[in-house]
């Protein structure tokens, strides 16, 4: 079975209309899912808690937790889109489901912390709102993450998880990735380091969504 679980193959940035002026960065599509790049507006909208405003501007249900949940992720990726608003496509995106009757719901959120650094590495970050965990939700969203890195010319990730974390080190695992050391980050404390260079990987088959287990 194929490792590219989207319905259509990624679309790399230099072939994306209106990328660059800081507002327009097509969705992310994945067999149940949309990726949607959360824009200046849609997370200064959350800092101010004004969901109302932000759910019109991302065109999905956010959750009420989600500008405390995100706080310091919001707090870092404004500041950096303050400085480099090309960077955009590569940072937060909030999973949106589209319910019975067209409902479209905020379930988690991704991307990468930053564009490629030097060495060609971006690192991967997902959450997945309490609800709805157990259903390979993060597992889907990061193979789809990597095959767009993948269609714009990156291949090596790292992750940094907590060693606490069972969910994400049984994701990190079933990806490939290898521990290559440890740190301590000021806001989240030990975290193990991982990467994975190469994508996709070789004679490793991928469950269906509709399969049992990993978290």
């Amino acid at each position: 079975m194929s490792w590219n679980i989207s319905p259509t193959d990624p679309t790399p940035l230099a072939e994306q209309d209106g990328f660059g002026d800081g507002v327009a960065v097509p969705p992310i599509v994945t067999a149940r899912f949309e990726l949607v790049s959360m824009s200046m507006r849609f997370m200064e909208l959350l800092v101010a808690r004004d969901l109302e405003a932000a759910e019109i501007e991302i065109d999905a249900i956010v959750p009420a937790n989600m500008p405390d949940t995100l706080d310091n992720f919001l707090q870092f990726r404004i500041a950096d889109l303050a400085v480099d608003p090309d960077a955009q496509p590569w940072l937060g995106r909030a999973v949106v489901q589209t319910e019975t009757g067209g409902i479209r719901r905020i379930i988690g959120s991704c991307g990468f912390h930053s564009p490629p650094g030097p060495d060609g590495r971006v690192e991967v970050g997902y959450r997945v709102e309490p609800g709805y965990r157990r259903q390979r939700i993060a597992t889907e969203v990061v193979h789809a993450l990597f095959d767009w890195a993948h269609a714009n010319g990156v291949d090596r990730f790292r992750a940094s998880v907590s060693p606490e974390n069972v969910a994400s080190l049984a994701i990190v695992n079933g990806l490939g990735f290898r521990q290559v050391g440890v740190q301590m980050d000021d806001i989240d404390g030990e975290e193990l380091v991982f990467e994975l260079d190469g994508w996709p990987p070789v004679d490793r088959p991928i469950r269906t969504p509709d399969e049992p287990a990993l978290p």
